[in-house]
């Protein structure tokens, strides 16, 4: 357990041992994060041997996240306005249409070109998943779990099957900042489910630490970052009672380093909430409760997963989509964000925590409590209607209208499940401590306690396509670089795959032309119209459309409209029309004079 008792002021004895245990825990720190980061490389072996040409999942939400990444890069080599993206255009304020991830840009400094997009999105994934795995672990340890209970708790925490339903979403992935701000703060006042909180063992600078630490998580997106937002509120309005109420047992240094921190979080915070607030003003961009009720998991969505896992893939129930999903709504849209399992493991330890546990019966029922109610709320709409559940955080809680997806409060479940579960294998490991056994015996019967970790690692090892982006072609990345006007690419608007808006956006880290094609979040009223003005290209109107908007170049891709409507771009007559055509091996240019 991390805790750090104070020693006499003269007792040379209580500082040596005081010392040993700083060490020793400093030695299991930097074990958890090795371990988070071997665990990860293992899990994503694909494209830690292959950096520059693979990405786990599918060809859509990887590819706009490793633009996004680059992005950044682009904008710290060369200046322009970070929150006007090259794609979308002519659109202001494209990269707020989603997370922006910017809480990663010191690790996207290196590199240029499409290549390095990858490979930066590669290092980023990798370290995520880490993150959370040492995250989780620290926190469990802080509060009095054991070390199984914490092991247990990483790996939930970075590959519960749930988690691995959000493979292409690193904005999702990107969650180890929470647990790891939450056992900063916990040590920093002393605090444990154990023993409460004890003056005697605060930590000012982990108070720092643990603000720091959150208003970096912000800084990656308001996804998992709005209802961490509002639980370091009910933190921070628990932490100023507390010193209000007992001022000489709070300390004055605690204070000021708690007061120091969270200023810089609402600073940070407030900030990153400007360029969202001003996209929303300025194009209207509202989440209907209709969307919601779309992405609401049903409660059979708790027992259900994807075929993403190793382990899960082929069971008996439904073969086709994994654990206990039923066929009849695994159809539907949206099926990612409804698929729920948090994993057997933790639910069965979990469940034997409510009952035999080293966290007392107030602890066990409020963790209990919390665990349900978070579920139902994570079922949106599909509880009763959500009227008086998920309905009021998203129609009363300022910036929740922005979260239509409530199956996401599925992060907070798998943290409380951890919880539990903690604290049995923690009570179990003391009450074998108490057996009279031979000491070879007692430690077999110790590490049997490792065993819920090792099945949640099976349950959480991954069964991932590992696409392989197209590389740009030649005369693509020659229209980029020799004439850098507003483009457009056609065909435009098609799915994922080797040639739709995800891969022309992706193409775009080569040189960073304005484009207006590109994929988001969110989209701009303009990104309609040019599309619908892409269908009939070249005529009168679809170039009236194209130069309202200040579009110069149309690159049609050969191989890519042959056999769509847009072949008939290629040979459609420019009789008095303001455009020139060019063609090269790869593209047909058309110029907009």
């Amino acid at each position: 357990m991390i805790t750090e008792e104070l020693p006499g002021a003269n007792d040379v004895t209580g500082d040596a041992r005081d010392g040993r245990g700083r060490r020793a825990r400093i030695r299991e720190g930097v074990f958890a994060v090795l371990a988070g980061f071997l665990l990860s490389a293992v899990f994503n072996h694909q494209v830690v041997l292959h950096p520059r040409s693979l990405v786990t999942g599918d060809l859509g939400d990887p590819l706009l996240q490793a633009w996004q990444l680059a992005w950044q890069h682009h904008f710290v080599t060369g200046g322009g306005s970070l929150w006007t993206g090259n794609t979308l255009y002519p659109a202001t304020g494209s990269f707020a249409f989603s997370d922006s991830l910017l809480g990663y840009l010191p690790l996207g400094l290196l590199g240029d070109g499409p290549y390095a997009a990858i490979m930066r999105y590669n290092a980023v994934l990798v370290f995520a998943f880490a993150l959370a795995f040492a995250g989780a672990y620290l926190l469990i340890r802080q509060l009095g779990g054991n070390w199984q209970a914490a092991a247990l708790a990483g790996v939930v925490f970075a590959w519960a099957p749930w988690r691995l339903t959000h493979i292409s979403h690193l904005n999702i992935l990107s969650s180890g900042g929470i647990a790891l701000a939450l056992f900063a703060l916990a040590r920093a006042h002393g605090y444990s489910l154990r023993h409460g909180r004890r003056p005697e063992l605060a930590r000012p600078g982990w108070a720092v630490a643990g603000w720091l630490i959150a208003a970096w998580q912000v800084t990656l997106g308001f996804a998992v970052g709005i209802p961490f937002v509002y639980l370091l509120g009910v933190i921070g309005l628990v932490l100023l009672v507390t010193a209000v109420r007992g001022w000489r047992r709070f300390g004055t240094r605690l204070f000021v380093a708690d007061a120091a921190g969270a200023a810089v979080f609402l600073v940070v915070t407030y900030l990153m909430t400007i360029p969202y607030r001003q996209v929303v003003e300025q194009y209207g961009f509202t989440r209907g409760w209709d969307e919601v009720q779309l992405y609401s998991p049903p409660p059979q969505g708790l027992l259900g997963t994807l075929a993403s896992t190793w382990l899960w893939q082929d069971t008996p129930l439904d073969p086709r989509t994994g654990a206990f999903a039923d066929p009849a709504w695994t159809t539907l849209p949206g099926v990612a964000e409804k698929l729920l399992f948090p994993g057997l493991a933790v639910l069965l330890v979990a469940l034997a925590g409510l009952f035999f546990s080293v966290w007392s019966v107030r602890v066990r029922v409020w963790l209990g409590v919390a665990t349900v109610v978070v579920t139902v709320f994570a079922l949106g709409s599909q509880f009763f209607g959500g009227d008086y559940t998920y309905y009021l955080l998203w129609r009363y809680l300022p910036g929740w209208d922005a979260l239509r997806t409530p199956g996401r409060l599925m992060l907070w479940v798998l943290l409380l499940l951890a919880v539990l579960a903690a604290g049995a294998l923690t009570r179990t490991a003391e009450w074998l401590r108490t057996l009279d056994t031979t000491y070879d015996r007692g430690r077999f019967l110790q590490a049997l306690l490792v065993v819920p970790a090792l099945f949640a690692v099976l349950e959480g090892v991954p069964d991932q396509a590992y696409p392989s982006p197209p590389g740009i072609p030649p005369d693509v990345a020659k229209a980029f670089e020799n004439n850098p006007r507003p483009a457009l690419m056609l065909p435009i608007g098609q799915d994922p795959g080797q040639f739709s808006e995800f891969v022309y956006q992706f193409w775009s880290t080569d040189g960073f032309p304005p484009l207006a094609n590109g994929h988001n979040g969110l989209l701009p009223p303009s990104y309609g119209e040019i599309v619908e003005a892409g269908k009939t290209f070249p005529d009168a109107h679809s170039v009236a459309v194209l130069r309202k908007y200040g579009i110069q170049q149309v690159l049609v891709l050969k191989v890519a409209a042959t056999g769509t409507p847009y072949q008939a771009a290629l040979t459609r007559p420019l009789d008095g029309l303001p455009v020139t055509r060019s063609e090269s091996t790869d593209l047909v240019t058309f110029t907009l004079r």
